[in-house]
């Protein structure tokens, strides 16, 4: 299983950590993947303290980590920039899915990891059957969750953080398209990709992460034609706006393809 306390863990970030900054990371965290903090947006330490009703300091720790990991960035006086939804950075997510997503083929993962992958599965599927199933929020949560398990059947640690990155990066641009554009999607096959993992059928997991990148890339495909502009975040309202909480974009004209790492374009 992974080592969390190994020195070449990808979620080992700089700084001192303890159960509030990391609540404040966490919390963070799934407001950025669920677009609570819309893509783009500059935010203050100030204003995440308040609104999520965490210290100064448990705050500024958060975005510390944030920041190492790619997932905003400083902006000067305004404080920091959430990570943009572009046309380039989803493009970007398509590739590193099929770059990384293999890696998922090459071990069988531990037993206990395989128990567990099956029954989180069966609970999954089972919460998802249910009427009219779990709404959004807490369909998120859940598709995190078994996304996350089902990586750490990957071997290297690296590699799995920045899949897991991916992953969740993805579940973002969804909900980003699905609030700009109102193109929704259905529940991810995941409880039948974690099986196939937990048994290590390769033919099956390959035939899945298929499935679910081919969906993904159609449904970005469906945004960028309906979208004259590169994508911009959502707009918010005039109250918000008279705040100074308005969206930001980036002024500067798209140029030649450069080399990207998993996170995108540089907010």
């Amino acid at each position: 299983m992974y080592d969390k306390q190994s020195p070449f863990s990808v979620t080992k970030l700089p700084g001192r950590r303890d159960s509030l900054s990391d609540s404040a990371y966490a919390t963070l965290r799934a407001a950025i993947i669920e677009c609570q903090i819309s893509p783009g947006r500059a935010v203050s330490e100030a204003e995440l303290s308040a609104r999520f009703a965490f210290g100064l300091a448990a705050v500024r720790a958060a975005v510390m980590w944030l920041t190492a990991s790619g997932w905003i960035a400083p902006d000067g006086r305004r404080g920091s920039v959430i990570l943009p939804v572009s046309a380039a950075h989803l493009a970007d997510l398509s590739v590193s899915r099929r770059c990384l997503e293999p890696a998922l083929l090459h071990h069988m993962p531990p037993s206990d990891l395989g128990t567990e992958l099956r029954l989180r599965a069966a609970v999954h599927q089972a919460a998802t059957a249910q009427g009219a199933g779990p709404n959004r929020q807490t369909l998120l949560h859940q598709e995190r969750a078994l996304m996350v398990l089902v990586a750490q059947a990957v071997a290297a640690p690296r590699i799995r953080g920045w899949l897991i990155d991916t992953w969740e990066l993805c579940l973002r641009a969804d909900r980003h398209l699905e609030q700009c554009f109102g193109i929704s999607r259905e529940a991810l096959p995941l409880p039948g990709l974690a099986v196939a993992v937990a048994d290590g059928d390769a033919p099956a997991t390959t035939a899945l992460l298929e499935q679910m990148r081919h969906a993904f890339d159609l449904r970005v495909s469906r945004a960028l034609a309906r979208s004259a502009t590169p994508l911009l975040v959502a707009p918010e309202s005039p109250q918000q706006a008279r705040r100074g909480m308005a969206h930001t974009t980036d002024p500067r004209p798209e140029t030649a393809p450069k080399p990207r790492s998993t996170k995108g374009d540089p907010a």
